[in-house]
């Protein structure tokens, strides 16, 4: 068995985790660029007398639930389902009263008699 001494414990290492993929200047640069490209679009439509598009209009927003739903199989067949309105069997109240009477008929039979 090892002996234990209080001063030669090794530390833990230190937690240094760099983005592989993040590069700031890259990302500022984009930025820039993107500035630069919607100020230039600006003045043309300026110059050519058309209205300027705000960037709300320009990308257009989309339903990120609807898309989901529409890639997915299992929740494209519960929506459609849930437009249908069918329900399932067990949940309609006539089925739940004909076992009902099933259940009591087989006990009449079963202990009653």
């Amino acid at each position: 068995m090892g002996m234990f001494f209080f001063y030669n414990n090794r530390k833990p290492r230190k937690f240094s985790h760099s983005p592989i993929l993040y590069d700031p200047d890259k990302d500022e640069r984009r930025e820039q660029m993107e500035k630069r490209i919607r100020r230039m679009r600006e003045e043309v439509a300026r110059e050519e007398g058309r209205t300027i598009e705000t960037s709300s209009e320009a990308i257009g927003k989309t339903d990120f639930g609807e898309e989901f739903l529409s890639q997915t199989k299992y929740l494209k067949r519960r929506k459609e389902r849930e437009r249908d309105e069918k329900k399932p069997f067990f949940t309609s109240n006539i089925t739940i009263v004909l076992l009902i009477i099933a259940l009591l008929i087989i006990f009449y039979f079963v202990f009653l008699r």
